[in-house]
This record gives structure tokens, sequence and C-alpha cells, in this order.
């Protein structure tokens, strides 16, 4: 016997590696979340999915419900697809990645990557720099950032960015995602990994100075030497030695 059909769309399938998320949302589309098997939306818990049939199947209340990602699901939500996002759209989904949290920990990321990257150099120039002279300076460096970047204000720019980039239906998909738990890892880690990254890249782009400034070095010579070329070229040339200047032409009478 079929099962019977839950009381609300499946939107989406999202694969994230580890696990499948489905986008369901209510039939009014006041709730909506992405979930993944084994948890339950409205009360309705997620137990299997096909992929081949593209059914998801839910158990309430002792009963059996499927729900499929139906073809005209799929054209209705196309055709949506384009609608221009506002600047609240766009404000919900910075709100949700709890911005100014974010903001405070990718600069202290960044106060701790500058400080390898001044050690570091401080170490190829052949000296030494005091911690405390080192911690000095990098907390004045952050203050002049901070301040330059001015918080509240980035915060509406980047609103701004979100709803000029994005559409209504893609920025109702990032708060969605951002609200499930591997959305808030992403939000809570990403700082981390981006300190990560920059201590892998940094040693080798300062292996790579060296090499860097030789070749500026060589351009630089270049193009002088092209420089003095090209005005030599230019440059009416001089009469040879004990030459006479020829004589002016006749005019007629």
């Amino acid at each position: 016997m079929a099962a019977d059909v839950a009381p609300f769309q499946l939107k989406g399938v999202l694969n994230t590696g580890r696990e499948k998320l489905f986008g369901l949302s209510t039939e009014t589309g006041d709730s909506s979340a992405w979930v993944p098997l084994g948890k339950a939306f409205q009360g309705y818990t997620l137990k299997s999915y096909d992929d081949a049939k593209s059914v998801l199947l839910f158990e309430h209340e002792g009963k059996t419900f499927e729900l499929t990602l139906a073809t005209a699901k799929i054209a209705t939500a196309e055709a949506a697809k384009g609608t221009p996002a506002t600047l609240a759209d766009a404000t919900a989904v910075i709100d949700r990645m709890r911005f100014e949290e974010m903001i405070a920990k990718t600069l202290d990321a960044q106060k701790r990557a500058m400080g390898r990257q001044f050690q570091l150099m401080a170490q190829q120039a052949g000296g030494k720099v005091d911690p405390k002279d080192m911690q000095d300076h990098l907390n004045k460096v952050m203050d002049v950032m901070t301040e330059a970047m001015d918080i509240p204000q980035l915060k509406k720019d980047m609103a701004q960015i979100y709803a000029d980039t994005f559409t209504k239906e893609e920025l109702t998909a990032l708060n969605d995602f951002q609200a499930t738990p591997a959305g808030q890892a992403m939000i809570d880690k990403q700082p981390t990994v981006q300190e990560k990254m920059q201590s892998v890249m940094m040693p080798r782009i300062m292996a790579a100075m060296p090499k860097i400034q030789q070749m500026s070095m060589e351009f630089g010579k270049a193009q002088q030497a092209k420089a003095a070329a090209a005005a030599a070229a230019a440059a009416p040339a001089a009469p040879a030695a004990g030459a006479q200047p020829a004589a002016p032409a006749a005019v007629a009478k």
C-alpha cells in the first residue's frame, strides 16, 4: 500500500559530503529547514531517501509518509529563481552568520598570522624581535585596522553586497543552511581554517621572496635600458667630426 503524502514540500537535496540534507518547507512557506536523515521536521522523522526515485520517507505517529522531489515543484522553484533580494533578506543572512563575532575571530587570526610573518621576516634578515615590542606593535597595527574597517558600516556594506549579488531564493537557502549544525560549524570554524591556510601559505611566499626581489630588480633594469634605447633612437643624430654644415639652398630671384 502506498504511503501517505507528508503535508509539506521537498524543495531540494544538499549533499555535504558527510550526509544529505533535505530542504523542507511547509505548504504556506512560514517554516523551512535543511534536515538530515534521523531528524524531524514538524514532528515527522526522516527515515530514508531513494535517490533513483527522489522519494523521501518519513515516520509520524507510527505511520509512514513520503515526499517526492516532483518535477512540478522543481519547475516552480526554477520559475521563482532570480527574484531580486531585499536588504532585509541579506541582513537576515549576515545576522545568522554572527557577523561581529566572525569579524572579531578573523581579526584575531590575522593578528597571529602577522606576528608569525614579522618573526619570519626578522629571522630572514638575521635579526631578533623582542616579544613585548612585537605585541605592542601588533596591538597598534590592529587598532588602526579595526578603526579603518568601521565594523558597523562594514556590516551594512556587506549586506548590500549580498543583496546585490544573490537572489532572494539563494539567500533563503543560505540562511536555512546556516541554521543547521553543519552551517553553524562552518561559521565557527572558518576563521580557524583561514588562519591555518595563512600559516601554510606564508612560509612558501616568504621563501619565494628572494627570487621575486631578484626578478623585480632585473625587470627594473630591463625597463631602464629599454627607455634609454628608445630615447637614443628618438634623438637627432649628431654631425660627424670635421663635417661642414650643408650650404643653404639657392633661392631663385
